[in-house]
Parts: C-alpha cells; sequence; structure tokens
C-alpha cells in the first residue's frame, strides 16, 4: 500500500477547520439554550484572550541539553516529516536559547555510564533513551531513586503524552510515572502473523473475519493450527519463550502481584495458559521445531519461506523479506484464552525518555522534550507506515487498533525480565510439566523481586 502524502493531509486539515468554522456561522439559534450561547461566547473571549498573550519563553543562556540513546535520533530533512521536524527543532532551539545535542552511548555502556555519573552528582545527559528490552534497567534506575518522576515537576494532567503511553511509566511500586513517550513507542504492535493463502486453500476462515467476531481464540487458532500441520508444514513456529509469555498475556494471567510483590505465577489461569503452551508442543505437535538456529531466528525465517502458517511478531517483522513473499498473509491480534474478554497489543516492554537525578531545570528540559514532538501528525504517522508495511486493509486496521489497546508484561520490570528462560523452554520440550517448572522457578523469582524491592 502506498503511504499518504502530508501536504494533502495538510491542505485537508485545512480545508476541515474552514468548513468547520463556515458551518458554525451558519448554524440557526436553538430555543432555550442562551446559557450554552452565553458560554460558548465566554469561551471564545477566553481563547482570544490566550491567542492574543504572549507565549511564555525561557532563556537558558545557551545551554547544551544532550538526549542520549545508543542510536542516533537526530532529525534529518530530507522527507516531508524530516523536514518539520528540523523546523521544529529549530524553533526550539530558538524559544529556549539553546543548542539541543543528540548522543549515542553504545547499548551495553549505557546503563553503567547512566548510574555512574548520576552517583557523581555529574549526569551525562539531561534525558536519556531507553527502548522497549531496558524496561528491567529503567525499572532499576527507579528504584535507586537515580531518575526524576514525572509527576514531581510536571503536572501530568497537562502533558501530551497519551495517557495510555503514562501508564507504561508507571514501574514502580509508588505507581509514579518514570518514563515518557510518543505513540512512536507502541506502534510495534505484538500479535501474530498468518499465512492467508494457507487458511484460504485449507477452507478456513480468516483470523481477522474471527476477531471481528471476538471468536479468535485459542480454541480457534489450535484447530486452524492442526488443520494446517501436514508433511513439512506446520502451524506455528514460535520462540517458546515468547510463546509462553504471549499466551500468559493473553489468558490475563499473572506471574507477579505488583501491589504485594508477590509471585503468582502458580495462579490457575497462568498454569491453565502454560498447560496450553505444553500441549501445542507435545500433544499436538504442531510448532516447528526451532532446528535451524535460534529460537529467535528461526520462526520468522519458516514463516517467510511458508514452513509455518502462524509466527509471532510486532509490526516491525513486516521485513522486506515478509513483503516478498510468495503467498498472501496478514497481521492479527494474538487469540484471546479463556479468562480473557478484550483483544490487544501483547508487549513485554515499552521504551521510555527519563531524566536522570541532578539535571539541571527537569521541568523545562522535558518541556523542551514535549515541545519537540510533532504530536499533531504522530497518529497520522504511525498508520502512514502501516500502510507502508502491510500488504491489506485489515492489516492497518489491526495495527491502527493496538496502538490504543496494550497489555504489558507488569512482571518484567521486578527483576524478572530474564528470570524465566530456564523454565519456559523445558515445559516446551516436555522435560517438566508446567506445574513442576513453575514449583521449581518460583523460590528464585520471589528471591529476585525481594533483592529488587529491597525486601
Amino acid at each position: 500500500m502506498k503511504i499518504r502524502k502530508w501536504s494533502f493531509f495538510i491542505m485537508l486539515l485545512t480545508v476541515l477547520v474552514l468548513t468547520l468554522a463556515a458551518c458554525g456561522g451558519e448554524s440557526e439559534e436553538v430555543p432555550g439554550d442562551n446559557d450554552n450561547e452565553q458560554n460558548n461566547e465566554n469561551n471564545g473571549n477566553n481563547e482570544q484572550e490566550n491567542a492574543d498573550a504572549p507565549e511564555e519563553t525561557y532563556d537558558l543562556g545557551g545551554r547544551t541539553i544532550k538526549i542520549d540513546f545508543h542510536a542516533d535520533l537526530e532529525p534529518t530533512e530530507g522527507t516531508e516529516m524530516g523536514d518539520l521536524a528540523v523546523e521544529r527543532w529549530k524553533e526550539v532551539e530558538e524559544k529556549y536559547n539553546v543548542t539541543i545535542e543528540w548522543t549515542e552511548t553504545p547499548y551495553d555502556q549505557k546503563f553503567d555510564k547512566f548510574t555512574t555519573t548520576v552517583l557523581a552528582g555529574e549526569p551525562y545527559a539531561d534525558m536519556v533513551v531507553f527502548d522497549q528490552t531496558e524496561v528491567g534497567r529503567i525499572a532499576a534506575l527507579a528504584q535507586e531513586d537515580l531518575i526524576i518522576p514525572y509527576d514531581d515537576i510536571i503536572d501530568l494532567s497537562q502533558s501530551k503524552v497519551p495517557e495510555a503511553i503514562l501508564e507504561t511509566g508507571r514501574i514502580s511500586t509508588d505507581g509514579k510515572v518514570y518514563k515518557v513517550d510518543t505513540i512512536g513507542a507502541v506502534q510495534n504492535g505484538g500479535g501474530m502473523f498468518y499465512n492467508k493463502t494457507m487458511f484460504e486453500q485449507a477452507g478456513l476462515e480468516d483470523p481477522y473475519e474471527l476477531v471481528q467476531k471476538g471468536e479468535w481464540t485459542w480454541e480457534a487458532m489450535l484447530d486452524a493450527a492442526k488443520a494446517l500441520t501436514t508433511g513439512d508444514q506446520y502451524g506455528l513456529a514460535a520462540d517458546p519463550n515468547n510463546l509462553a509469555e504471549k499466551t500468559i498475556m493473553s489468558n490475563d494471567a499473572r506471574i507477579l502481584d505488583v501491589e504485594t510483590g508477590e509471585i503468582v505465577m502458580d495462579d490457575p489461569h497462568t498454569i491453565e495458559a502454560l498447560e496450553f503452551v505444553a500441549d501445542l508442543y507435545n500433544v499436538h505437535g504442531v510448532v516447528k521445531p526451532n532446528d535451524r538456529s535460534t529460537n529467535w531466528e528461526d520462526p520468522p525465517v519458516f514463516f517467510n519461506e511458508g514452513l509455518a502458517a502462524m509466527v509471532h511478531g510486532d509490526t516491525w517483522e513486516s521485513s522486506e523479506e515478509r513483503r516478498e513473499a510468495p503467498f498472501e498473509w496478514g497481521y492479527v491480534y494474538w487469540p484471546l484464552g479463556p479468562n480473557a474478554t478484550e483483544y490487544a497489543a501483547l508487549k513485554g516492554g515499552v521504551s521510555g525518555h527519563v531524566i536522570p537525578v541532578g539535571v539541571e531545570d527537569p521541568e523545562i528540559v522535558y518541556q523542551i522534550w514535549e515541545d519537540l514532538q510533532l504530536w499533531e501528525y504522530e497518529r497520522e504517522t504511525a498508520v502512514a507506515w502501516f500502510e507502508d508495511i502491510f500488504p491489506n486493509q485489515e492489516s492497518v486496521d489491526i495495527a491502527t487498533q493496538m496502538l490504543d489497546n496494550m497489555k504489558i508484561a507488569e512482571w518484567k520490570p521486578f527483576n524478572l525480565d530474564d528470570a524465566f528462560y530456564g523454565t519456559f523452554e523445558p515445559i516446551a520440550n516436555g522435560e517438566e510439566t508446567p506445574a513442576q517448572a513453575v514449583a521449581k522457578i518460583k523460590p528464585e523469582a520471589q528471591a529476585r523481586v525481594d533483592e529488587f524491592l529491597g525486601n
């Protein structure tokens, strides 16, 4: 699908505003609505006064504001959005009398550099970005009081950050927001790719249609996987760790009670999810063995080669190789477990921008970051990207819905990010039952949480 043109979008938005203004001028008087008219008039006067009031300015005396990540985040010209970002960058620098510098620190050095410089009272950057794989790092820094909670420096009700994103920033037991981001942080989704051609040839109902009816469930996925497993072809390709996590989340099950800090992965709904995973491998035999490279690398390759009908994945995994696959495919939510009622993007974590303790004028640093964002275009940007990477409107629609519907693996920030790699694989391999594997790891997992919380 072709990406929509921003010039057209801006023109359309302008026409819409002018049209609404014209319609408002021609509206008929509604009897008995004088109070509303007076209120509207007063609101109009207030808005006019606010528009006439000079914008608040700051003078930070030419200070350099550093925003650090392990990759290059500096806006570049050459595209419509790039040009707008560079223009916004210049405007913000002028507004605050600052120089904004995007710096890079290697992924494996960033956490240590953050910690040592903050403890020394000289944070190396004014804002640091951690990606979705580093939620545990952010939580550890928050737990050690090395990050400033945004609740302490701004009025979150006035923030332009969407509420769903703010919620992902509440990664500590105090309930405060420690990281912020834009919609771009969640546009990676967290669902399932499926081979539409295989489903059609087998006479199976398309998963997208099942989602529309609320019938895309574990049972429906299993039925499809069994029907599509034949010869060298399998119903599913999966990393057993990823498969287990998504299945637990899709059943609204828990590993940790984040309010009490208690490991609860022996909860019936969690065990139910793990038993379903075990059966996919050991009873039904519908998951293709990862026998080429690694558990992480094999599944997407198997799907692209038409050796598996379904595979877990984020939207960015709509790679060039996948787009060139010799079959039709789509993207849908992960199927619902029996204990769940609502579809959602299932995410291990969400990236975020944090402000180190010791940064001067942190409230202004936040405002600078907020002013840099192209909020008025961010959703349209995400949808345009979906239209560029997905082959059909159904997949675009699902990915767009995922922007507002998320479930986060709440346990990961509590020192549990890599705690279960030795738990889920033995279940998939049939070496341990879910009950045995959970009983084995639960004391160690609880010790990890207790250490993190300082208990």
